[in-house]
């Protein structure tokens, strides 16, 4: 007999989750949404009841844990698939995607370390850890370049790959900014300028801004774990839908 996971993954619109959901959900149903500037108001009469049908529905049924959220999409986040028939029976209509883990083994292992990400490939399909640093304002992302310069002389070429925000914040890409639009104020009439680096604006960065380091090496990892480790934010690493076979 097919089992109720088996029977969902087997439909044309389920997709493999590749994260856990509010920390504990790792199947997820998303229904069409209309936007609310949606000419025909009767679409969005329809969805609010559906929602509400669906939310009333989950409430007496399901005795796991459950969330819903409308977006651009309206989507059910469950614990377990044993809902997701029934669902599908009743509101099929509206549902553009099923998602959830490939086996029992993918979703333990989900559950097991939210770190874990789960992708067909690799990062850049040769990468398997990458490492996230998220930093606010021009005076804490200057360490950004103290990190670009560790990896270049502590890594070797080609086991680890930098994302474009360790190079927009370095001097090197700054002071060239600067001298580009010196240049253009010049050759358009206006006055010349000086600006102090770190002091002022910050050319093409946000206030936001995460440096991610990919690697090959879990010992690379583990070696800016110790030099870096209160400035990283986030941790990851790649298993492949193959590996969890």
């Amino acid at each position: 007999m097919t089992s109720i996971s088996e029977q969902i993954r087997s439909r044309q619109d389920f997709s493999y989750n590749t994260k856990v959901f509010y920390k504990k959900h790792t199947w997820r149903i998303a229904f069409y949404q209309p936007e609310w500037r949606e000419e025909n108001k009767d679409k969005i009469q329809d969805a609010w009841y559906r929602n509400r049908k669906i939310c009333e529905y989950l409430r007496e049924k399901e005795k796991s844990s459950w969330k819903t959220r409308a977006d651009r999409r309206f989507y059910v986040y469950l614990t377990r698939p044993d809902r997701i028939p029934e669902i599908i029976d009743q509101w099929g209509h509206g549902v553009l995607e099923t998602s959830g883990p490939i086996n029992s083994k993918h979703q333990d292992i989900m559950l097991t370390d939210l770190q874990v990400v789960t992708r067909k490939k690799l990062w850049y399909s040769k990468y398997r850890y990458k490492i996230s640093s998220r930093r606010f304002g021009e005076k804490e992302q200057e360490i950004f370049e103290d990190i670009q310069n560790f990896c270049i002389d502590s890594f070797e070429s080609g086991t680890y790959k930098l994302n474009d925000t360790f190079r927009k914040t370095s001097k090197t890409h700054q002071k060239k900014m600067i001298k580009n639009l010196a240049y253009t104020n010049t050759a358009s009439g206006v006055p010349g300028f000086q600006r102090n680096l770190f002091n002022g604006h910050r050319f093409s960065m946000p206030y936001t801004a995460t440096g991610s380091i990919y690697l090959i090496n879990h010992d690379d990892v583990v070696t800016l774990h110790l030099v870096y480790k209160q400035y990283i934010t986030n941790s990851q690493k790649v298993i492949t839908f193959d590996e969890l076979e």
